[in-house]
């Protein structure tokens, strides 16, 4: 029997400290996906907050475990009504630190988080760096599946990509806030991270624009969310300010693709003779 999931991606334009319009835009869209068949759904990077928010990081923050915020609060209201798996990425607080988060939530709670380790520009002045490169074991209608995060600046890193494949990691999320000036580089290395891993990416960006706080520059985010499957290939991109892109995910493409191109089996095959060499 095939193994199969239904997945979504979330395009949409996020305003500044415009948490409870931003959720509600966010969860409108999730429910379009749900609609449409979705098990498992993706949001952007700061995509209740908005990303140029400097000034109020720690007033926008989440404690993710606790579930205690609005934004937290309707997300689990939303995964317990439907049974969809989300995927969010906020500001999290926990003790003094403020981190850039990915996180899932499902109708029993809060799945998991990965921090953001590669921060890009002056995020290295708003947040600290993660650690570790979890990954997550979920079940979509009885598929179990092994899911991996990361989070916009970090689709250049393929170091990350490669950790969470390499723990068995089959779908890769990015959640990202990228920006039009950059877009090539999202386009690439997205497709990149596919089909050097032989996995599924879902890449959720923003659209849009925000004013940076303190340049006053507008910050132009490049959209172009996309479903890519393991041999790089693009099923779906956004192309409207605010979509949704849903598509069938057969899990058994992985397994064949990294077959085909073995490049996971052979690094470790390499790895080893380096071991037994030293």
């Amino acid at each position: 029997m095939q193994r199969k999931i239904v997945a979504g991606v979330v395009q949409m334009q996020a305003f500044s400290f415009e948490l409870e319009k931003n959720l509600k835009l966010a969860l409108d869209l999730a429910s379009q996906a749900y609609e449409q068949g979705a098990q498992l759904v993706v949001f952007p990077e700061l995509f209740d907050s908005g990303y140029c928010v400097h000034t109020k990081d720690a007033e926008l923050a989440s404690h993710l475990e606790s579930l205690s915020s609005p934004t937290l609060q309707k997300m689990h209201a939303f995964a317990k009504q439907t049974g969809v798996v989300l995927v969010g990425c906020g500001i999290e607080k926990e003790g003094g630190g403020l981190y850039d988060s990915a996180y899932i939530i499902s109708k029993e709670g809060l799945v998991g988080k990965y921090r953001k380790i590669y921060l890009w520009g002056d995020e290295v002045d708003r947040f600290e760096r993660g650690e570790n490169y979890p990954v997550f074991e979920i079940n979509l209608g009885g598929v179990k599946v092994k899911i991996g995060l990361q989070i916009c600046y970090e689709v250049g890193f393929p170091e990350g990509s490669r950790a969470l494949a390499l723990q068995g990691a089959e779908v890769l999320i990015f959640s990202a806030a990228f920006s039009q000036r950059r877009g090539y580089a999202w386009d690439l290395g997205s497709r990149a991270r596919a089909l050097e891993n032989g996995a599924f990416v879902l890449a959720s960006n923003r659209s849009g624009s925000e004013e940076h706080p303190y340049s006053k520059a507008n910050l132009e985010f490049a959209g172009r969310s996309k479903i890519i499957n393991p041999m790089g290939s693009v099923v779906c991109e956004a192309q409207s300010f605010n979509e949704v892109l849903v598509a069938e995910l057969n899990l058994d493409m992985v397994a064949d693709q990294r077959k085909e191109i073995p490049y996971l089996r052979d690094l470790g095959l390499v790895q080893s003779l380096k071991t037994h060499a030293s």
